[in-house]
């Protein structure tokens, strides 16, 4: 079994500006678990444990799901938390730009995994990029309010989802690419 789940790839500088603003807040907040520079994506949607022929399936339908979709312009927007950033659990960076094509894309993919028996997602998709969970005796979240960030990379076209593999280690979760569908070209 192999634990799953469906991702939107970001652009190397996204990932570079994101990995500054966690070590800008890693140096006033303690008790977070962050999200490694190179673990960086838009969650589309968590699959759970799944066998070989489960993978299989699960790449077929994301395929299905993405193929009306071309690739499309985003950039970075502002800093939020989850449930709120007066009680944070977990800390993410949203959309600026491209909001509305990744819930398209998200709806469209998960509408083909329910079409193959993967079921409805668990929760609504809201496209953000996790930076860190937020643990019980979490110290200095108050920061995260105050922070303000150097300006958002260029817009960056987001053509890249990925069903991944997520094992679970001490360090960290390591993430290994199953099946890799790029989007068409836009215009195409």
């Amino acid at each position: 079994m192999v634990r799953t789940f469906v991702a939107l790839m970001i652009p190397r500088p996204w990932a570079d500006y994101l990995a500054q603003v966690e070590r800008d807040l890693a140096g006033r907040m303690s008790g977070l678990s962050w999200v490694k520079p190179e673990n960086v994506h838009l969650t589309i949607r968590f699959l759970g444990d799944l066998g070989d022929s489960g993978v299989r399936r699960a790449g077929d339908s994301v395929r299905r799901g993405a193929e009306p979709h071309a690739a499309f312009a985003a950039k970075l927007g502002a800093l939020g938390a989850f449930p709120s950033p007066n009680r944070p659990r977990v800390l993410w960076a949203g959309f600026g730009e491209g909001a509305p094509e990744a819930i398209a894309l998200a709806r469209s993919v998960n509408q083909s995994l329910q079409r193959d028996g993967f079921g409805p997602p668990d929760k609504p998709f809201r496209p953000h990029v996790t930076l860190a969970r937020v643990r019980e005796r979490a110290q200095g979240v108050e920061a995260f309010r105050d922070y303000a960030p150097a300006p958002v990379p260029e817009a960056a076209f987001l053509d890249h989802i990925v069903v991944m593999k997520s094992d679970l280690h001490p360090t960290g979760a390591r993430y290994t690419p199953l099946v890799e569908i790029r989007l068409r070209k836009p215009g195409s």
